[in-house]
């Protein structure tokens, strides 16, 4: 069992928030499979701060709900520490991944690979992921019904490949893009929140087993690219974030040996083409559900404006974001929101109800883009990229895609409903479209 999980406190309802009584079995597939619903009726019946008793915690989830607690447990790092709150990830991930590492770790390793996704290295990426979006369009557009969540994790899966590892051999892309699409089925990182035992490897037929098969097969493959990389003189020319690492040093000249790097790449590559593909997903799926601001940002696009898109894409974060919560671990005994929180229990930043809350969005379960036109939400009432110094290391990029996506099927093709709005489900620590998000694509005259 990870050390984190060893120094979790116990369950006693004397040193948590409050909790539903339901078992904990009962509580996990609730989670699993009605993430919003089931923590909004928490949030009626306790508070804006409860607790939550599922797997694999031994304790609860203590869950912070309102703009207020959201931004303590984000920036309060003194009470609230990031590494260990992670532990969920970490048999995915890699414990070295930024997404595990502790301070002052995290500070060291974030600041060798922010440079990277900042500045005219983002600007240049872009006619790349204008080019896979073509290449990838006529398959989206030849559907009746297409589920694009599936379409666009192919898609940022080849971005990723190409911007972080910089694979250009099209046979080397499609056996990374096999290997990586099956470890992150929903299937497979549903492991992650079965009790520990179930997690192992008990043989090629149980889900432990096929989760550490897959695995290993992913990080085999990432092994043998930064190997081959080391040996190539001309690393320092590409763009690629793979080839930038090898060169990072910290003021002390140190880099990254290749443990370090294999985790930080594996944390990359699911971090960022999961939620991007996923955001993607459910800004498509919301639109074809709401002509009217589906038709708006049409005209603005055509007409060069540009200013609903980045509204748009904010609403959709705002009502489905990608990423469920942002996990942190009380450093002591504490409080949150006049609740107790005991040292060493793991607490949530769960913004995704955070933006549902009617005291700080009006009709909170309607799609209104214009809300963000002109306006700046209050602060950390809108957080679907986390908060601190432990926001996601990515935004600029996941905002370069996402967009760029936009702009050129909306070019194209009108999304129109093919179904019902679809729910949320939870998968590992995404919430994703129920059906994949599916929508009928009407080609643009």
């Amino acid at each position: 069992m990870n050390d984190a999980f060893t120094r979790e406190p116990s369950w006693d309802p004397r040193l948590f928030p409050p909790a539903a009584r339901a078992p904990r079995a009962v509580q996990t597939a609730r989670m699993l499979l009605e993430p919003q619903g089931y923590a909004r009726s928490l949030r009626r019946r306790f508070g804006p701060v409860f607790s939550l008793r599922t797997f694999p915690y031994r304790g609860a989830l203590v869950c912070a709900a309102d703009a207020a607690s959201n931004r303590a447990v984000l920036t309060d790092h003194a009470r609230f520490t990031g590494g260990d709150a992670a532990a969920l990830l970490a048999p995915a991930v890699g414990s070295g991944s930024l997404i595990c590492t502790p301070p002052p770790v995290h500070l060291g390793h974030r600041k060798l690979l922010l440079p990277p996704f900042h500045g005219a290295r983002i600007i240049r990426w872009t006619e790349r992921v204008r080019e896979l979006v073509h290449t990838e369009l006529p398959a989206l557009l030849s559907g009746d019904g297409v589920p694009l969540r599936p379409w666009a994790q192919r898609l940022t899966l080849d971005v990723i490949l190409r911007v972080v590892f910089g694979l250009t051999d099209p046979a080397r892309i499609a056996t990374f893009r096999t290997a990586l699409s099956s470890f992150v089925a929903m299937g497979n990182l549903a492991v992650l929140f079965l009790p520990k035992p179930l997690q192992r490897d008990l043989g090629p037929l149980s889900p432990g087993g096929r989760f550490h098969r897959l695995r290993a097969t992913v990080r085999d493959l990432a092994r043998e690219e930064i190997a081959a990389r080391r040996t190539e003189s001309d690393h320092a020319h590409r763009d690629d974030v793979l080839s930038m690492l090898l060169d990072a040093r910290d003021e002390h000249g140190a880099g990254l040996d290749d443990a370090q790097l294999l985790d930080e790449l594996t944390g990359l590559v699911l971090a960022g083409y999961e939620t991007t593909a996923t955001t993607i997903a459910w800004t498509l799926h919301l639109l074809a559900h709401h002509p009217a601001a589906r038709d708006d940002l049409i005209a603005d696009l055509d007409e060069g404006a540009g200013r609903l898109l980045k509204a748009t894409i904010k609403e959709s974060g705002r009502l489905r974001p990608a990423v469920y919560n942002a996990m942190r671990t009380a450093a002591h005994d504490t409080e949150l929101g006049g609740r107790p929180v005991p040292r060493g229990a793991f607490v949530a930043a769960l913004f995704s109800l955070t933006h549902l809350d009617p005291e700080l969005w009006p009709e909170p379960d309607a799609f209104r883009p214009e809300r963000h036109v002109g306006t700046d939400p209050v602060p950390y009432s809108l957080t679907p990229f986390g908060g601190g110094v432990r926001r996601c290391i990515g935004v600029s990029l996941a905002q370069l895609e996402t967009e760029t996506v936009l702009r050129e099927i909306l070019a194209a093709a009108v999304p129109e409903p093919a179904g019902p709005l679809e729910p949320a489900r939870l998968v590992s620590v995404t919430l994703v479209p129920a059906q994949g998000g599916r929508v009928r694509l009407r080609a643009r005259r």
